[in-house]
């Protein structure tokens, strides 16, 4: 098999913005982990740059890579749903179209959700990219000293960052951080939160990131069982459920007080996000592309091109072509 064209698309304003040296940083194999600053700019950045970049790192053979404002003929288009649309003339090759937290996708040939409880026919699951530069919890022991919310601050409920909660914690020798221009370090954490101002429909839209890194960095997660964490869950040492500041320092003062409860669920992390990490989202990806290369290589461009006139003729525009891994 040819090498697979794989071509990222962005809004040209975006590019030179951004990442006018992307040609650069693939000549020289750049790894993302190695420069975490240039993917923490958003999930622009993270579903299209970033995923060439690390298969660049990892299957650099296997790929032919390009970047522009519009679609090519002869490659696999891929791009965040900001930058598609008529601007990017998605006639053009086939087109794979990251919905990340954004209204679905009307009109690719390829739909990617960061959900998997999202994926239905014609949309496809795809775990997104664990934090780059992530820095894990370097204690050994089973002390639960540091737990830690990584984040902003307009979706962390008041009642959490309150200094009465804080004292809560403080009697069973805890100590909260809160960090929110930092989201790599977890080296003093032992437990990482995550907790949502309110649950709404734009939940079913958000990636289980949070969870990753916490399995990624060696810590406990607790959260409030957001659908993509629960979407992904497999049992009760995936991560523990508190839904109100009574119930979350109630369940840290159980943990701490049970050591190899702790060490078993941050032994089951490490297991767990071998599924996750940046290896097994970087295989997925290139099984992905390996695929649609092979099924349409030779007459890409047309394939893209019959595709959206099958669709226009049957009335099912509204329903992206794709297949379920």
């Amino acid at each position: 098999m040819s090498p697979i064209r794989l071509h990222a698309v962005a809004r040209q304003s975006y590019i030179d913005q951004h990442f006018a040296d992307f040609a650069e940083l693939l000549a020289a194999r750049a790894r993302p982990d190695d420069i975490p600053q240039r993917f923490s700019i958003g999930g622009r950045s993270g579903w299209t740059f970033q995923t060439l970049a690390t298969l660049n790192d990892l299957y650099h053979d296997e790929f032919k890579f390009s970047v522009g404002a519009t679609c090519r003929a002869d490659a696999i288009n891929l791009m965040h749903n900001d930058d598609f649309g008529s601007r990017v003339k998605p006639w053009r090759g086939l087109t794979v179209v990251c919905r990340a937290d954004r209204p679905p996708v009307l009109g690719a040939d390829y739909v990617v959700e960061q959900n998997a409880e999202a994926e239905a026919e014609g949309r496809l699951f795809m775990p997104y990219w664990p934090q780059p530069g992530l820095q894990p919890r370097e204690r050994t022991g089973d002390e639960l000293a540091t737990v830690a919310y990584f984040g902003r601050m307009d979706s962390f409920p008041d009642e959490l960052a309150s200094d009465a909660f804080k004292a809560r914690l403080a009697a069973h020798s805890i100590t909260l951080r809160i960090s929110t221009d930092n989201w790599t370090d977890y080296r003093d954490v032992d437990v990482a939160l995550s907790f949502r101002r309110s649950h709404d429909h734009k939940l079913q839209r958000k990636p289980a990131s949070k969870l990753v890194n916490a399995w990624l960095a060696g810590v406990v997660m607790v959260c409030d069982d957001e659908p993509s964490f629960r979407a992904i869950r497999q049992g009760d040492l995936d991560y523990l459920i508190a839904r109100d500041a009574d119930e979350l320092v109630d369940k840290l003062a159980a943990l701490k007080a049970d050591p190899l409860r702790f060490r078993t669920m941050i032994e089951h992390g490490r297991d767990r996000v071998l599924a996750y990490n940046r290896e097994a989202v970087a295989r997925r990806w290139r099984d992905l592309f390996a695929r649609i290369w092979a099924e349409h290589e030779g007459g890409i461009g047309l394939s893209g091109q019959l595709l959206r006139a099958a669709r226009f003729s049957a009335g099912k525009l509204a329903h992206p072509f794709t297949r379920r891994m």
